[in-house]
């Protein structure tokens, strides 16, 4: 049965959620003319649905772009993270996400009810993220004096060659929902990497492992903060 309840609930994510083509991405990337039907559309549109995904936690937070907070809702699985946003120019009517945003907030995901409204939907924020490609950074007290980011805590993103792709500063609204994104983000990090030393990189040591903490010690010496991309053991 909690089997049935995820897949249900996956297949609702892929029908609410829209993946930006590359067009819409990088609108400033130049491609030729007869390549931009083919480029149109994202061949990851089925992603989200597999068997054996599984759904950690989902929930609202503010994603701090371009300086000033947007609302997102995230949603965590077993292997990736994905940021979503209200698609502009569509109906504000409720959805089944947004109707899932204020009870999952906090707690595992539940199916919900079937009231789905198709001309609402949510469209994917830059990428997913790998959940063996990140950093966390707790924003602390003292950070927060200057930062004023109340509840925050930022991911920093590293690609497969140690090189920083992305920085993303989420801030919940309570310390409460926080820490349940901590330590869900946390623990499925770190069991996804003990996942993939098992399969992947059996025999071998992850260079996704090395690499990161070469980049983290690197960054720490030019960092005061102690707890700046801290590896968390």
């Amino acid at each position: 049965m909690r089997w049935l309840k995820n897949f249900e609930r996956l297949l609702e994510i892929q029908r609410n959620i829209v993946w930006p083509s590359i067009l819409e991405m990088e609108p400033k990337t130049w491609v030729p003319e007869f390549l931009r039907v083919a480029l149109s559309r994202q061949p990851c549109d089925s992603l989200v649905v597999s068997p054996r995904r599984q759904i950690i936690h989902e929930g609202l937070l503010q994603l701090w772009d371009t300086g000033k907070p947007t609302e997102t809702y995230v949603i965590l699985f077993d292997d990736m993270l994905l940021v979503t946003r209200r698609k502009k120019g569509l109906s504000k009517k409720k959805s089944s996400l947004t109707e899932n945003w204020a009870s999952s907030c906090g707690k595992n995901t539940g199916v919900v009810g079937s009231g789905l409204e198709t001309n609402h939907r949510y469209i994917v924020y830059r990428q997913p993220i790998s959940l063996d490609r990140f950093f966390i950074h707790d924003i602390g007290e003292a950070e927060n004096t200057t930062a004023k980011l109340d509840f925050a805590f930022v991911l920093v993103s590293l690609n497969r060659f140690q090189q920083i792709v992305s920085v993303h500063t989420f801030q919940a609204t309570s310390d409460t929902l926080k820490s349940t994104w901590l330590q869900k983000l946390k623990a499925t990090q770190d069991k996804w990497k003990r996942t993939l030393q098992n399969t992947v990189f059996r025999g071998v040591r992850s260079s996704t492992d090395s690499g990161q903490s070469n980049v983290a010690s690197a960054l720490l010496g030019n960092i005061s903060s102690k707890t700046f991309l801290r590896r968390e053991t």
